[in-house]
C-alpha cells in the first residue's frame, strides 16, 4: 500500500504554479561538494559548536525543561502515530499519548523555535526518531536533545504505515452523545463537535481528533468512541491554587466552547474537570478566584459565589448581591475554619452557616472599594484593597492599617501573601516585606515602569508577581536583593500573566494562553 499523505486534504498547501493537483511539490536542496579544506574546517566548527550547545541554549532559546505549557487542547487539526505514541496537532501545540502505557506525556508547547502554536499537521516516523510539524508559516523538525524546533525546507519521507481515514458512516459515541451525518459527535443540547481526523495505526485502534472535544480513540472493529480528555477547559487562566498535590485552574469563559474548573494532577499528568455551563449547577461565567477545603470548592465570579461539593460536583449553595453580598462581582476568597470571607468590588463580607448568615465587614472603611486579595495568618485576616493593606484581628474584629515607612503601599494594594513570620504586599510601586514578629518592613521597588501587578506568591527564597509584562521575581535572600523578569524569552507562552503559585522549585503561572510550569530554580540558568 502506498504511504499516505500526512497533510489532511483540507490543510494541504500546493506550491505556487503547480499544475498537478494530485500531489504537493517539494523543493530539494542540492549542495555543492565542499573542498577538503572546507570539510576540515567544518569538522572543527561543528565540534566547537556542539560543545557550546551543550553549555548554553541555542540562539538564546529557553533551557530544556525550563517551561512546559498546558492549554485548551480540545481543537485538533490532525493526528499521526508511531509504534508507541499518538500525536495530536492542536490549536495550542502538540500533545502526545503513550499508547503502550496508556498515559499522556508532557505536551510539546514550551519548546523553542515553534513560531506558531496552532499546529496544522504533524508527522512522525515509526520509532519516534523524527518528528515534523507544520504551522501556518513554517515547516519545522523537533530536536529532542535540545528541546527545540528547527526550520526545514521540506518533510522527507518517513517509514510509517498509518492510514488517514474519512469519518466512518457508523460510530458508537460516548454516553450522552449521538453520532451525526458527516462525522459529528452531538451532545445533549445539540452542540456539534466535528471529527477533524481519523488515523488507523494497524494496532486494532483508530485515533480520532475532534473539533471541540479533543482527542479520542476507538477499536477499529467496533468504533466505540472513548474520549481522551487532556488539557484545560479554557486557555485563559486568571485563578489558580494548589491543594492536595493538585493544581486547580479556572479563568475566562469568553471565547471558549467549554468552561469551568480544570484540576491537574502533575504526578499522573492527568486532568479532571468541574465543567460549567449547560446542564451544570455552575453557569458558564468568568472565574475571578478560587478557594477550597476538604469538602467544598468556592468559586468567585462576576455573578457571585458558588460553593460546589467536591465529590458530587453539585451546587451546595450560592450568594450574590441580592442575597447579602456587597456586590455580585467577587474578587477574592478566604476560608478560615467554618467561615468564608468574600471580597468584592464594593466591599468585604463574612459568610457563615452555609450561606445562611452574611455580615458586612467594616462598611465604613471598605464599602465602595475593591478587595483584591485576602490572606489568613496568625489568627488574623490580611486584606489587600484599593484603600491599602489592613489586618483584621479575629475574633475581636479590630482593624489596623499597615503603612510602610518607604510609602511603597501608597494607594492600591493588589496582593498579600505570607510565609513563615513574613507578610508580603504588592502595589504599583513594588513589594514590601513585613516581619510580623518584629514589625520591621523592607521595600523592594520595581525595576521598570508601567507594570500592572496581579498576583503574588512567596517562599523563603523568592517573591514572584504575575504582571502584564511577565513574572517578576525578587531573590530576597540574596544580599543584593536582585530582580529578574521571566518572559516569553525564557519559555513563557505569554507575557500577559494573571496568576502565580509556588510549588518547590517550580512556579505555576496562569496566562491568557494557558498554564505554564516554570522551573524558577533551574541550576543550569545563569541569571
Amino acid at each position: 500500500m502506498a504511504r499516505q499523505r500526512w497533510w489532511p486534504p483540507s490543510l494541504t498547501v500546493w506550491a505556487a504554479g503547480d499544475s498537478n493537483a494530485g500531489r504537493a511539490t517539494r523543493q530539494r536542496l542540492s549542495p555543492r561538494m565542499p573542498s577538503l579544506v572546507n570539510c576540515y574546517m567544518r569538522y572543527w566548527s561543528i565540534s566547537i559548536a556542539a560543545s557550546i550547545l551543550l553549555a548554553v541554549p541555542a540562539d538564546g532559546a529557553p533551557l530544556k525543561g525550563q517551561a512546559v505549557t498546558w492549554a485548551d487542547f480540545n481543537f485538533v487539526n490532525s493526528v499521526t502515530a508511531s509504534l508507541s505514541h499518538v500525536y495530536f496537532a492542536t490549536t495550542h501545540g502538540i500533545i502526545r499519548y503513550n499508547k503502550l502505557e496508556e498515559r499522556w506525556e508532557e505536551p510539546l508547547t514550551g519548546a523553542a523555535g515553534l513560531d506558531d502554536v496552532n499546529v496544522l499537521a504533524v508527522e512522525v516516523n515509526m520509532f519516534d526518531k523524527k518528528l515534523y510539524a507544520r504551522t501556518s508559516t513554517s515547516l519545522v523538525e523537533y530536536d529532542a536533545l535540545l528541546d527545540k524546533w528547527f526550520p526545514i525546507s521540506e518533510v522527507p519521507a518517513t517509514d510509517n504505515d498509518i492510514v488517514h481515514l474519512k469519518p466512518p458512516t457508523l460510530m458508537h459515541p460516548p454516553i450522552g452523545f449521538t453520532y451525526g451525518d458527516g462525522g459529528r459527535l452531538i451532545d445533549r443540547v445539540n452542540r456539534p463537535f466535528p471529527i477533524s481526523d481519523v488515523v488507523d495505526d494497524r494496532s486494532g485502534y483508530v485515533w480520532i481528533g475532534t473539533w471541540g472535544l479533543g482527542p479520542a480513540q476507538a477499536r477499529s472493529a467496533t468504533y466505540l468512541v472513548n474520549l481522551l480528555s487532556y488539557g484545560l477547559l479554557q486557555s485563559r487562566v486568571s485563578a489558580l491554587f494548589l491543594r492536595d498535590s493538585r493544581v486547580w485552574i479556572a479563568g475566562s469563559a469568553q471565547g471558549s466552547l467549554r468552561s469551568g474548573i480544570s484540576v491537574f494532577d502533575p504526578a499522573k499528568n492527568a486532568f479532571t474537570y468541574f465543567e460549567s455551563g449547560l446542564g451544570s449547577d455552575l453557569p458558564a461565567v468568568d472565574v475571578n478566584c478560587l478557594a477550597a477545603d476538604d469538602s467544598s470548592v468556592c468559586v468567585g465570579t462576576p455573578s457571585g459565589v458558588f460553593v460546589i461539593d467536591r465529590d458530587s460536583q453539585w451546587l451546595k449553595w450560592r450568594l450574590s448581591g441580592l442575597l447579602g453580598l456587597e456586590d455580585d462581582n467577587v474578587t477574592s476568597l478566604q476560608i478560615m475554619g467554618e467561615s468564608l470571607f468574600v471580597g468584592t468590588t464594593q466591599g468585604l463580607n463574612l459568610v457563615t452557616g452555609d450561606g445562611d448568615a452574611v455580615t458586612s465587614i467594616r462598611p465604613g472603611m471598605f464599602r465602595g472599594h475593591t478587595i483584591y486579595d485576602l490572606e489568613a495568618a496568625d489568627s488574623a485576616l490580611w486584606i489587600a484593597s484599593t484603600v491599602g493593606a489592613y489586618r483584621l484581628k479575629l475574633p475581636s474584629g479590630r482593624l489596623q492599617q499597615f503603612e510602610d515607612s518607604g510609602a511603597v503601599l501608597f494607594g492600591d494594594v493588589y496582593g498579600v501573601a505570607s510565609h513563615g513570620n513574613n507578610l508580603w504586599f504588592v502595589s504599583d510601586y513594588g513589594l514590601v516585606r513585613l516581619n510580623a514578629a518584629s514589625g520591621e518592613s523592607e521595600p523592594f521597588r520595581w525595576g521598570a515602569a508601567k507594570i500592572i501587578p496581579r498576583s503574588l506568591t512567596v517562599n523563603d527564597t523568592i517573591a514572584a508577581v504575575a504582571t502584564n509584562k511577565g513574572v517578576w521575581v525578587v531573590f530576597h535572600q540574596n544580599p543584593a536583593r536582585t530582580w529578574r523578569e521571566f518572559t516569553t524569552e525564557d519559555g513563557l507562552v505569554s507575557n500577559n500573566t494573571f496568576a502565580v503559585a509556588l510549588d518547590g522549585d517550580y512556579l505555576w503561572i496562569g496566562t491568557d494562553q494557558g498554564l505554564t510550569r516554570f522551573l524558577w530554580n533551574n541550576p543550569a540558568r545563569i541569571d
